[in-house]
């Protein structure tokens, strides 16, 4: 197909959402290399110096500093139910087993991953989809449960990270839609903010079984202090579950980009992304939707649930 195409380039506005669709699906399971993840946190370590209580605490006075009042720090409705949110993770059991197995609707089709916890090797199988049934085996598709288990907790160091990682994922994105063509033909993309950034790149980590309670706990945290962010306590997803759902429009792309999660368990229901009409999606618009059905954990690799 790429060669019969060579010459066909779609324009700059498709080209954002085609990159920005594939890195989403990506992103949930990929990160950047423990290396790269590992110079961050050196980084991030000056970050946390900084950051003295977070929100819903008072900034402490220093040595010498006069010793007055301090400023109370009321939280919206949002951010109540974000840190509950956090406070439930942070309380949830972790997995157990080698292999976490996650089954899925994704879009029209049936979908099934199974993530190493130990190597993050990535087995995947699809039915509806067409062909092949099932995909090669991409190794080290995801960070694994230590590499999860190393990235810090505190939410302007985890912050620093989660950029750094969105930045290099962009990246390798935007490397692969080069090689479909000549290099000079891809048009230079938009830039999210950095709060576009860590929206998509939190959301986008809630969605791996692998990431602990720890983490989970302080990726709430961190949605909770950024900006834009719109919470509905009261969601149902497209099965009729009770959820909560958080979103945030991506002014880049024009896309909002939604994650639903389970009240009780912070289990991830399901996420969301929509173009609204005449926005390169045609006069309809375009919804995008990961549909999760059930997360279990197992000693084995598990053959082909639909028997490809």
């Amino acid at each position: 197909m790429r060669r019969c195409t060579n010459d066909v380039y779609p324009p700059a506005s498709i080209t954002t959402r085609v990159v920005t669709r594939q890195r989403r699906r990506q992103r949930r399971t990929r990160a950047v290399s423990i290396a790269a993840t590992g110079a961050v946190l050196g980084t991030a370590a000056g970050v946390v110096a900084t950051s003295a209580g977070g929100v819903g605490s008072a900034a402490r006075p220093g040595p010498g500093a006069p010793s007055g009042p301090r400023t109370a720090i009321t939280l919206t409705a949002a951010q109540r139910t974000l840190y509950r949110l956090s406070s439930a993770a942070a309380a949830a059991p972790e997995g157990s087993g080698r292999y976490v197995v996650l089954s899925e609707k994704q879009d029209n089709y049936l979908k099934s991953s199974v993530i190493d916890s130990v190597t993050g090797d990535i087995w995947t199988y699809q039915q509806g989809a067409g062909v092949p049934s099932q995909l090669p085996v991409d190794p080290h598709g995801s960070s694994t449960q230590a590499q999860f288990e190393a990235m810090p907790t505190d939410p302007a160091a985890l912050r620093a990270v989660l950029v750094a990682q969105f930045d290099a994922q962009q990246k390798q994105a935007e490397a692969a839609l080069a090689g479909l063509g000549r290099k000079a033909h891809v048009p230079a993309q938009p830039q999210e903010s950095s709060d576009d950034k860590v929206f998509e790149q939190a959301t986008g980590m809630l969605w791996n079984p692998l990431v602990g309670p720890a983490l989970r706990s302080a990726l709430f945290r961190v949605l909770a202090t950024t900006p834009g962010v719109t919470v509905n306590a009261q969601a149902r997803d497209n099965l009729g579950r009770p959820a909560v759902e958080i979103s945030r429009f991506d002014s880049v792309s024009q896309t909002t980009y939604a994650t639903f999660e389970d009240p009780a368990t912070t289990a991830v229901l399901e996420q969301t992304y929509i173009n609204p009409p005449d926005t390169g999606d045609g006069a309809t618009g375009f919804a995008g939707t990961d549909l999760y059905l059930s997360i279990t954990w197992t000693a084995a690799v598990p053959a082909d649930p639909y028997g490809g």
